[in-house]
């Protein structure tokens, strides 16, 4: 088995304040590649002595990707800063390391900002506590809801209080409070002011209310964790108690993204929550083939992986996606409306 260790990874020039120590998964040769080159040697990167945690990246002369290490051992999230003519949206929060809210204020000084989840992980909502109000999808509003207490970081930690996956200073997390969670339906409009609209899209797939957010100014789709370069779990392990777990499926991620692909006059770019970014609509397009192919027999996987959730152990399939890494999936995670069991008649 490889080694997960810093050890055995390329370094990369960084002047964050987190130090990761162990990983999850194996790199990936190819687009860490291109990680490097990025973080090294793009031109509009920019950091702030307030929130020595966060990497800013001026990819538009509005947008911003703002970049944390993952303290949880998986994929290094994204969070997407859209500066609006009055107003700015957050596309959501990461962990929560740092202050986010000051780094903000850095970037667009005191224009109001707004704040929306594409789903309720660690790494895209845990940021939440620092703001008064967040948006989500409706459907993701309840999951979200029930990870609101002071313990969402005590998985971070072993019995000495050290980072398991990584090293910070734990008082550099922002301290938990309650906060207003508005849930909205599939369309919301956000109003940055001036006639620019952004569009909130059910996209489904990796959990039950994931959603992708549409700006048709800057023609850019930003896709949450539902098309990122490296794999995408649509497994559905921990969400079975919630209402429309029928969403949290390979098949309802192929619909939804059939009508995202269906609006490709609206967009030239796809922004993903990890990884790569500023890809082409074929990132959408390929990752619909192999849905339709994995709809048609799941029994024709790449790979197959026993995980354990929440005490629940089952088996996880992978269909590789070209070029972008795993379409991972369960038993439960095909259809919306029966179970697939492995090597059975579809």
């Amino acid at each position: 088995m490889a080694d997960l260790s810093v050890n055995y990874r390329r370094p990369i020039k960084s002047e964050l304040k987190s130090r990761k120590k162990v990983f999850r998964a194996p790199e990936d040769p190819v687009g860490s590649a291109v990680e490097k080159l990025l973080r090294e040697n793009y031109r509009y990167k920019y950091t702030y002595a307030v929130n020595p945690y966060a990497e800013v990246y001026r990819f538009r002369d509005n947008i911003y990707g703002i970049y944390t290490d993952s303290i949880d051992g998986a994929g290094d999230p994204w969070m997407f800063l859209i500066e609006g003519p009055e107003k700015a949206l957050l596309i959501d929060t990461s962990f929560g390391l740092g202050d986010l809210k000051g780094l903000l204020k850095e970037i667009i000084g005191n224009k109001p900002v707004l704040v929306a989840n594409t789903h309720s992980d660690f790494d895209h909502a845990y940021g939440n506590y620092q703001f008064d109000t967040v948006y989500c999808h409706e459907y993701e509003e309840p999951i979200i809801r029930s990870k609101m207490n002071p313990h969402v970081w005590d998985y971070l930690f072993d019995e000495n209080g050290n980072g398991i996956w990584a090293d910070f200073d734990r008082k550099d997390l922002v301290p938990f409070r309650e906060y207003n969670l508005i849930g909205v339906p599939d369309g919301y409009i956000f109003d940055l002011g001036c006639g620019y609209e952004v569009e909130l899209i059910h996209t489904a797939g990796h959990s039950i209310g994931h959603a992708g957010f549409l700006d048709r100014q800057a023609r850019i789709f930003f896709a949450g964790d539902d098309a990122c370069i490296g794999g995408l779990q649509c497994s559905g392990g921990g969400l079975e108690k919630f209402e429309h777990r029928e969403y949290a499926t390979v098949e309802a991620l192929c619909m939804q993204m059939k009508k995202v692909v269906g609006r490709m006059d609206e967009f030239d770019s796809v922004f993903p929550s990890h990884g790569l970014v500023d890809l082409n609509i074929y990132a959408l397009i390929n990752l619909i083939s192999i849905c339709e192919s994995i709809l048609e027999n799941p029994n024709r996987y790449d790979c197959k992986h026993i995980k354990t959730r929440d005490g629940i152990t089952r088996a996880q399939y992978g269909r590789l996606i070209p070029g972008a890494g795993y379409l991972n999936y369960s038993e439960t995670s095909v259809y919306m409306n029966k179970v697939w069991h492995a090597d059975s008649e579809v």
